[in-house]
């Protein structure tokens, strides 16, 4: 069984059989991919040419009590989320795990999710999935590991570490990590989380 989402930034669609969601980004967010080179001056006023991010492809799990909804799976969560607070649009798609579809089996042999399709691949855990879409954010991931293999004290590696944790503290004086509306709208629903415990609970 399959479900759809499509999630994009704010725009107007017609609703259908998928489920259509849309990002609502924060004030003065930009959405989209800026081309640098495009960003030209005109008198006191700067125009800024845009170009829209093409949609991800996610496979995340289905509920299991209530059709067409999100399932409980925090490391499905932990990738949406992401995908919400970078204001990325994505496709997606619910799998029931519990009878996984042939093409999903092509994709991940393995059946687990979440999945998603990245530079036309598809990639698997969550933790392989947040460090590439991280590649176009923070840089504190990728700067550590250059400062703990760097072997020469002035090369710069300790400073470019130093920048990003400064530039990743002066984030968290005015944010929070995740937003409450991003974690909310991630969420598995109650009765999916009651009966993913209960055997574990009642053994």
């Amino acid at each position: 069984m399959l479900t759809t989402a499509k999630i994009h930034p704010a725009a107007s669609a017609v609703l259908s059989s998928s489920i259509k969601h849309h990002l609502r980004p924060p004030p003065n967010a930009v959405v989209f991919r800026t081309n640098p080179n495009s960003l030209r001056r005109r008198g006191t006023t700067r125009t800024l040419t845009v170009a829209m991010v093409a949609p991800l492809d996610v496979c995340a799990k289905a509920s299991t009590t209530v059709p067409n909804k999100l399932g409980d799976c925090p490391f499905c969560q932990r990738v949406l989320l992401t995908l919400e607070e970078k204001h990325l649009p994505y496709d997606l798609k619910l799998v029931d795990l519990g009878n996984k579809p042939e093409w999903f089996l092509k994709i991940n042999s393995e059946g687990k999710v979440p999945v998603v399709k990245l530079d036309e691949k598809w990639v698997a855990d969550s933790d392989i999935i947040i460090q590439a879409l991280e590649e176009n954010g923070s840089k504190i991931f990728s700067t550590f590991i250059g400062f703990l293999k760097s072997k020469d004290p002035k090369d710069g590696t300790e400073q470019a570490l130093l920048n990003e944790l400064s530039s990743f503290n002066d984030y968290l004086k005015e944010n929070s990590i995740f937003s409450l509306d991003s974690f909310v709208k991630t969420s598995a629903l109650k009765e999916d989380v009651i009966a993913g415990w209960r055997p574990k609970v009642l053994g």
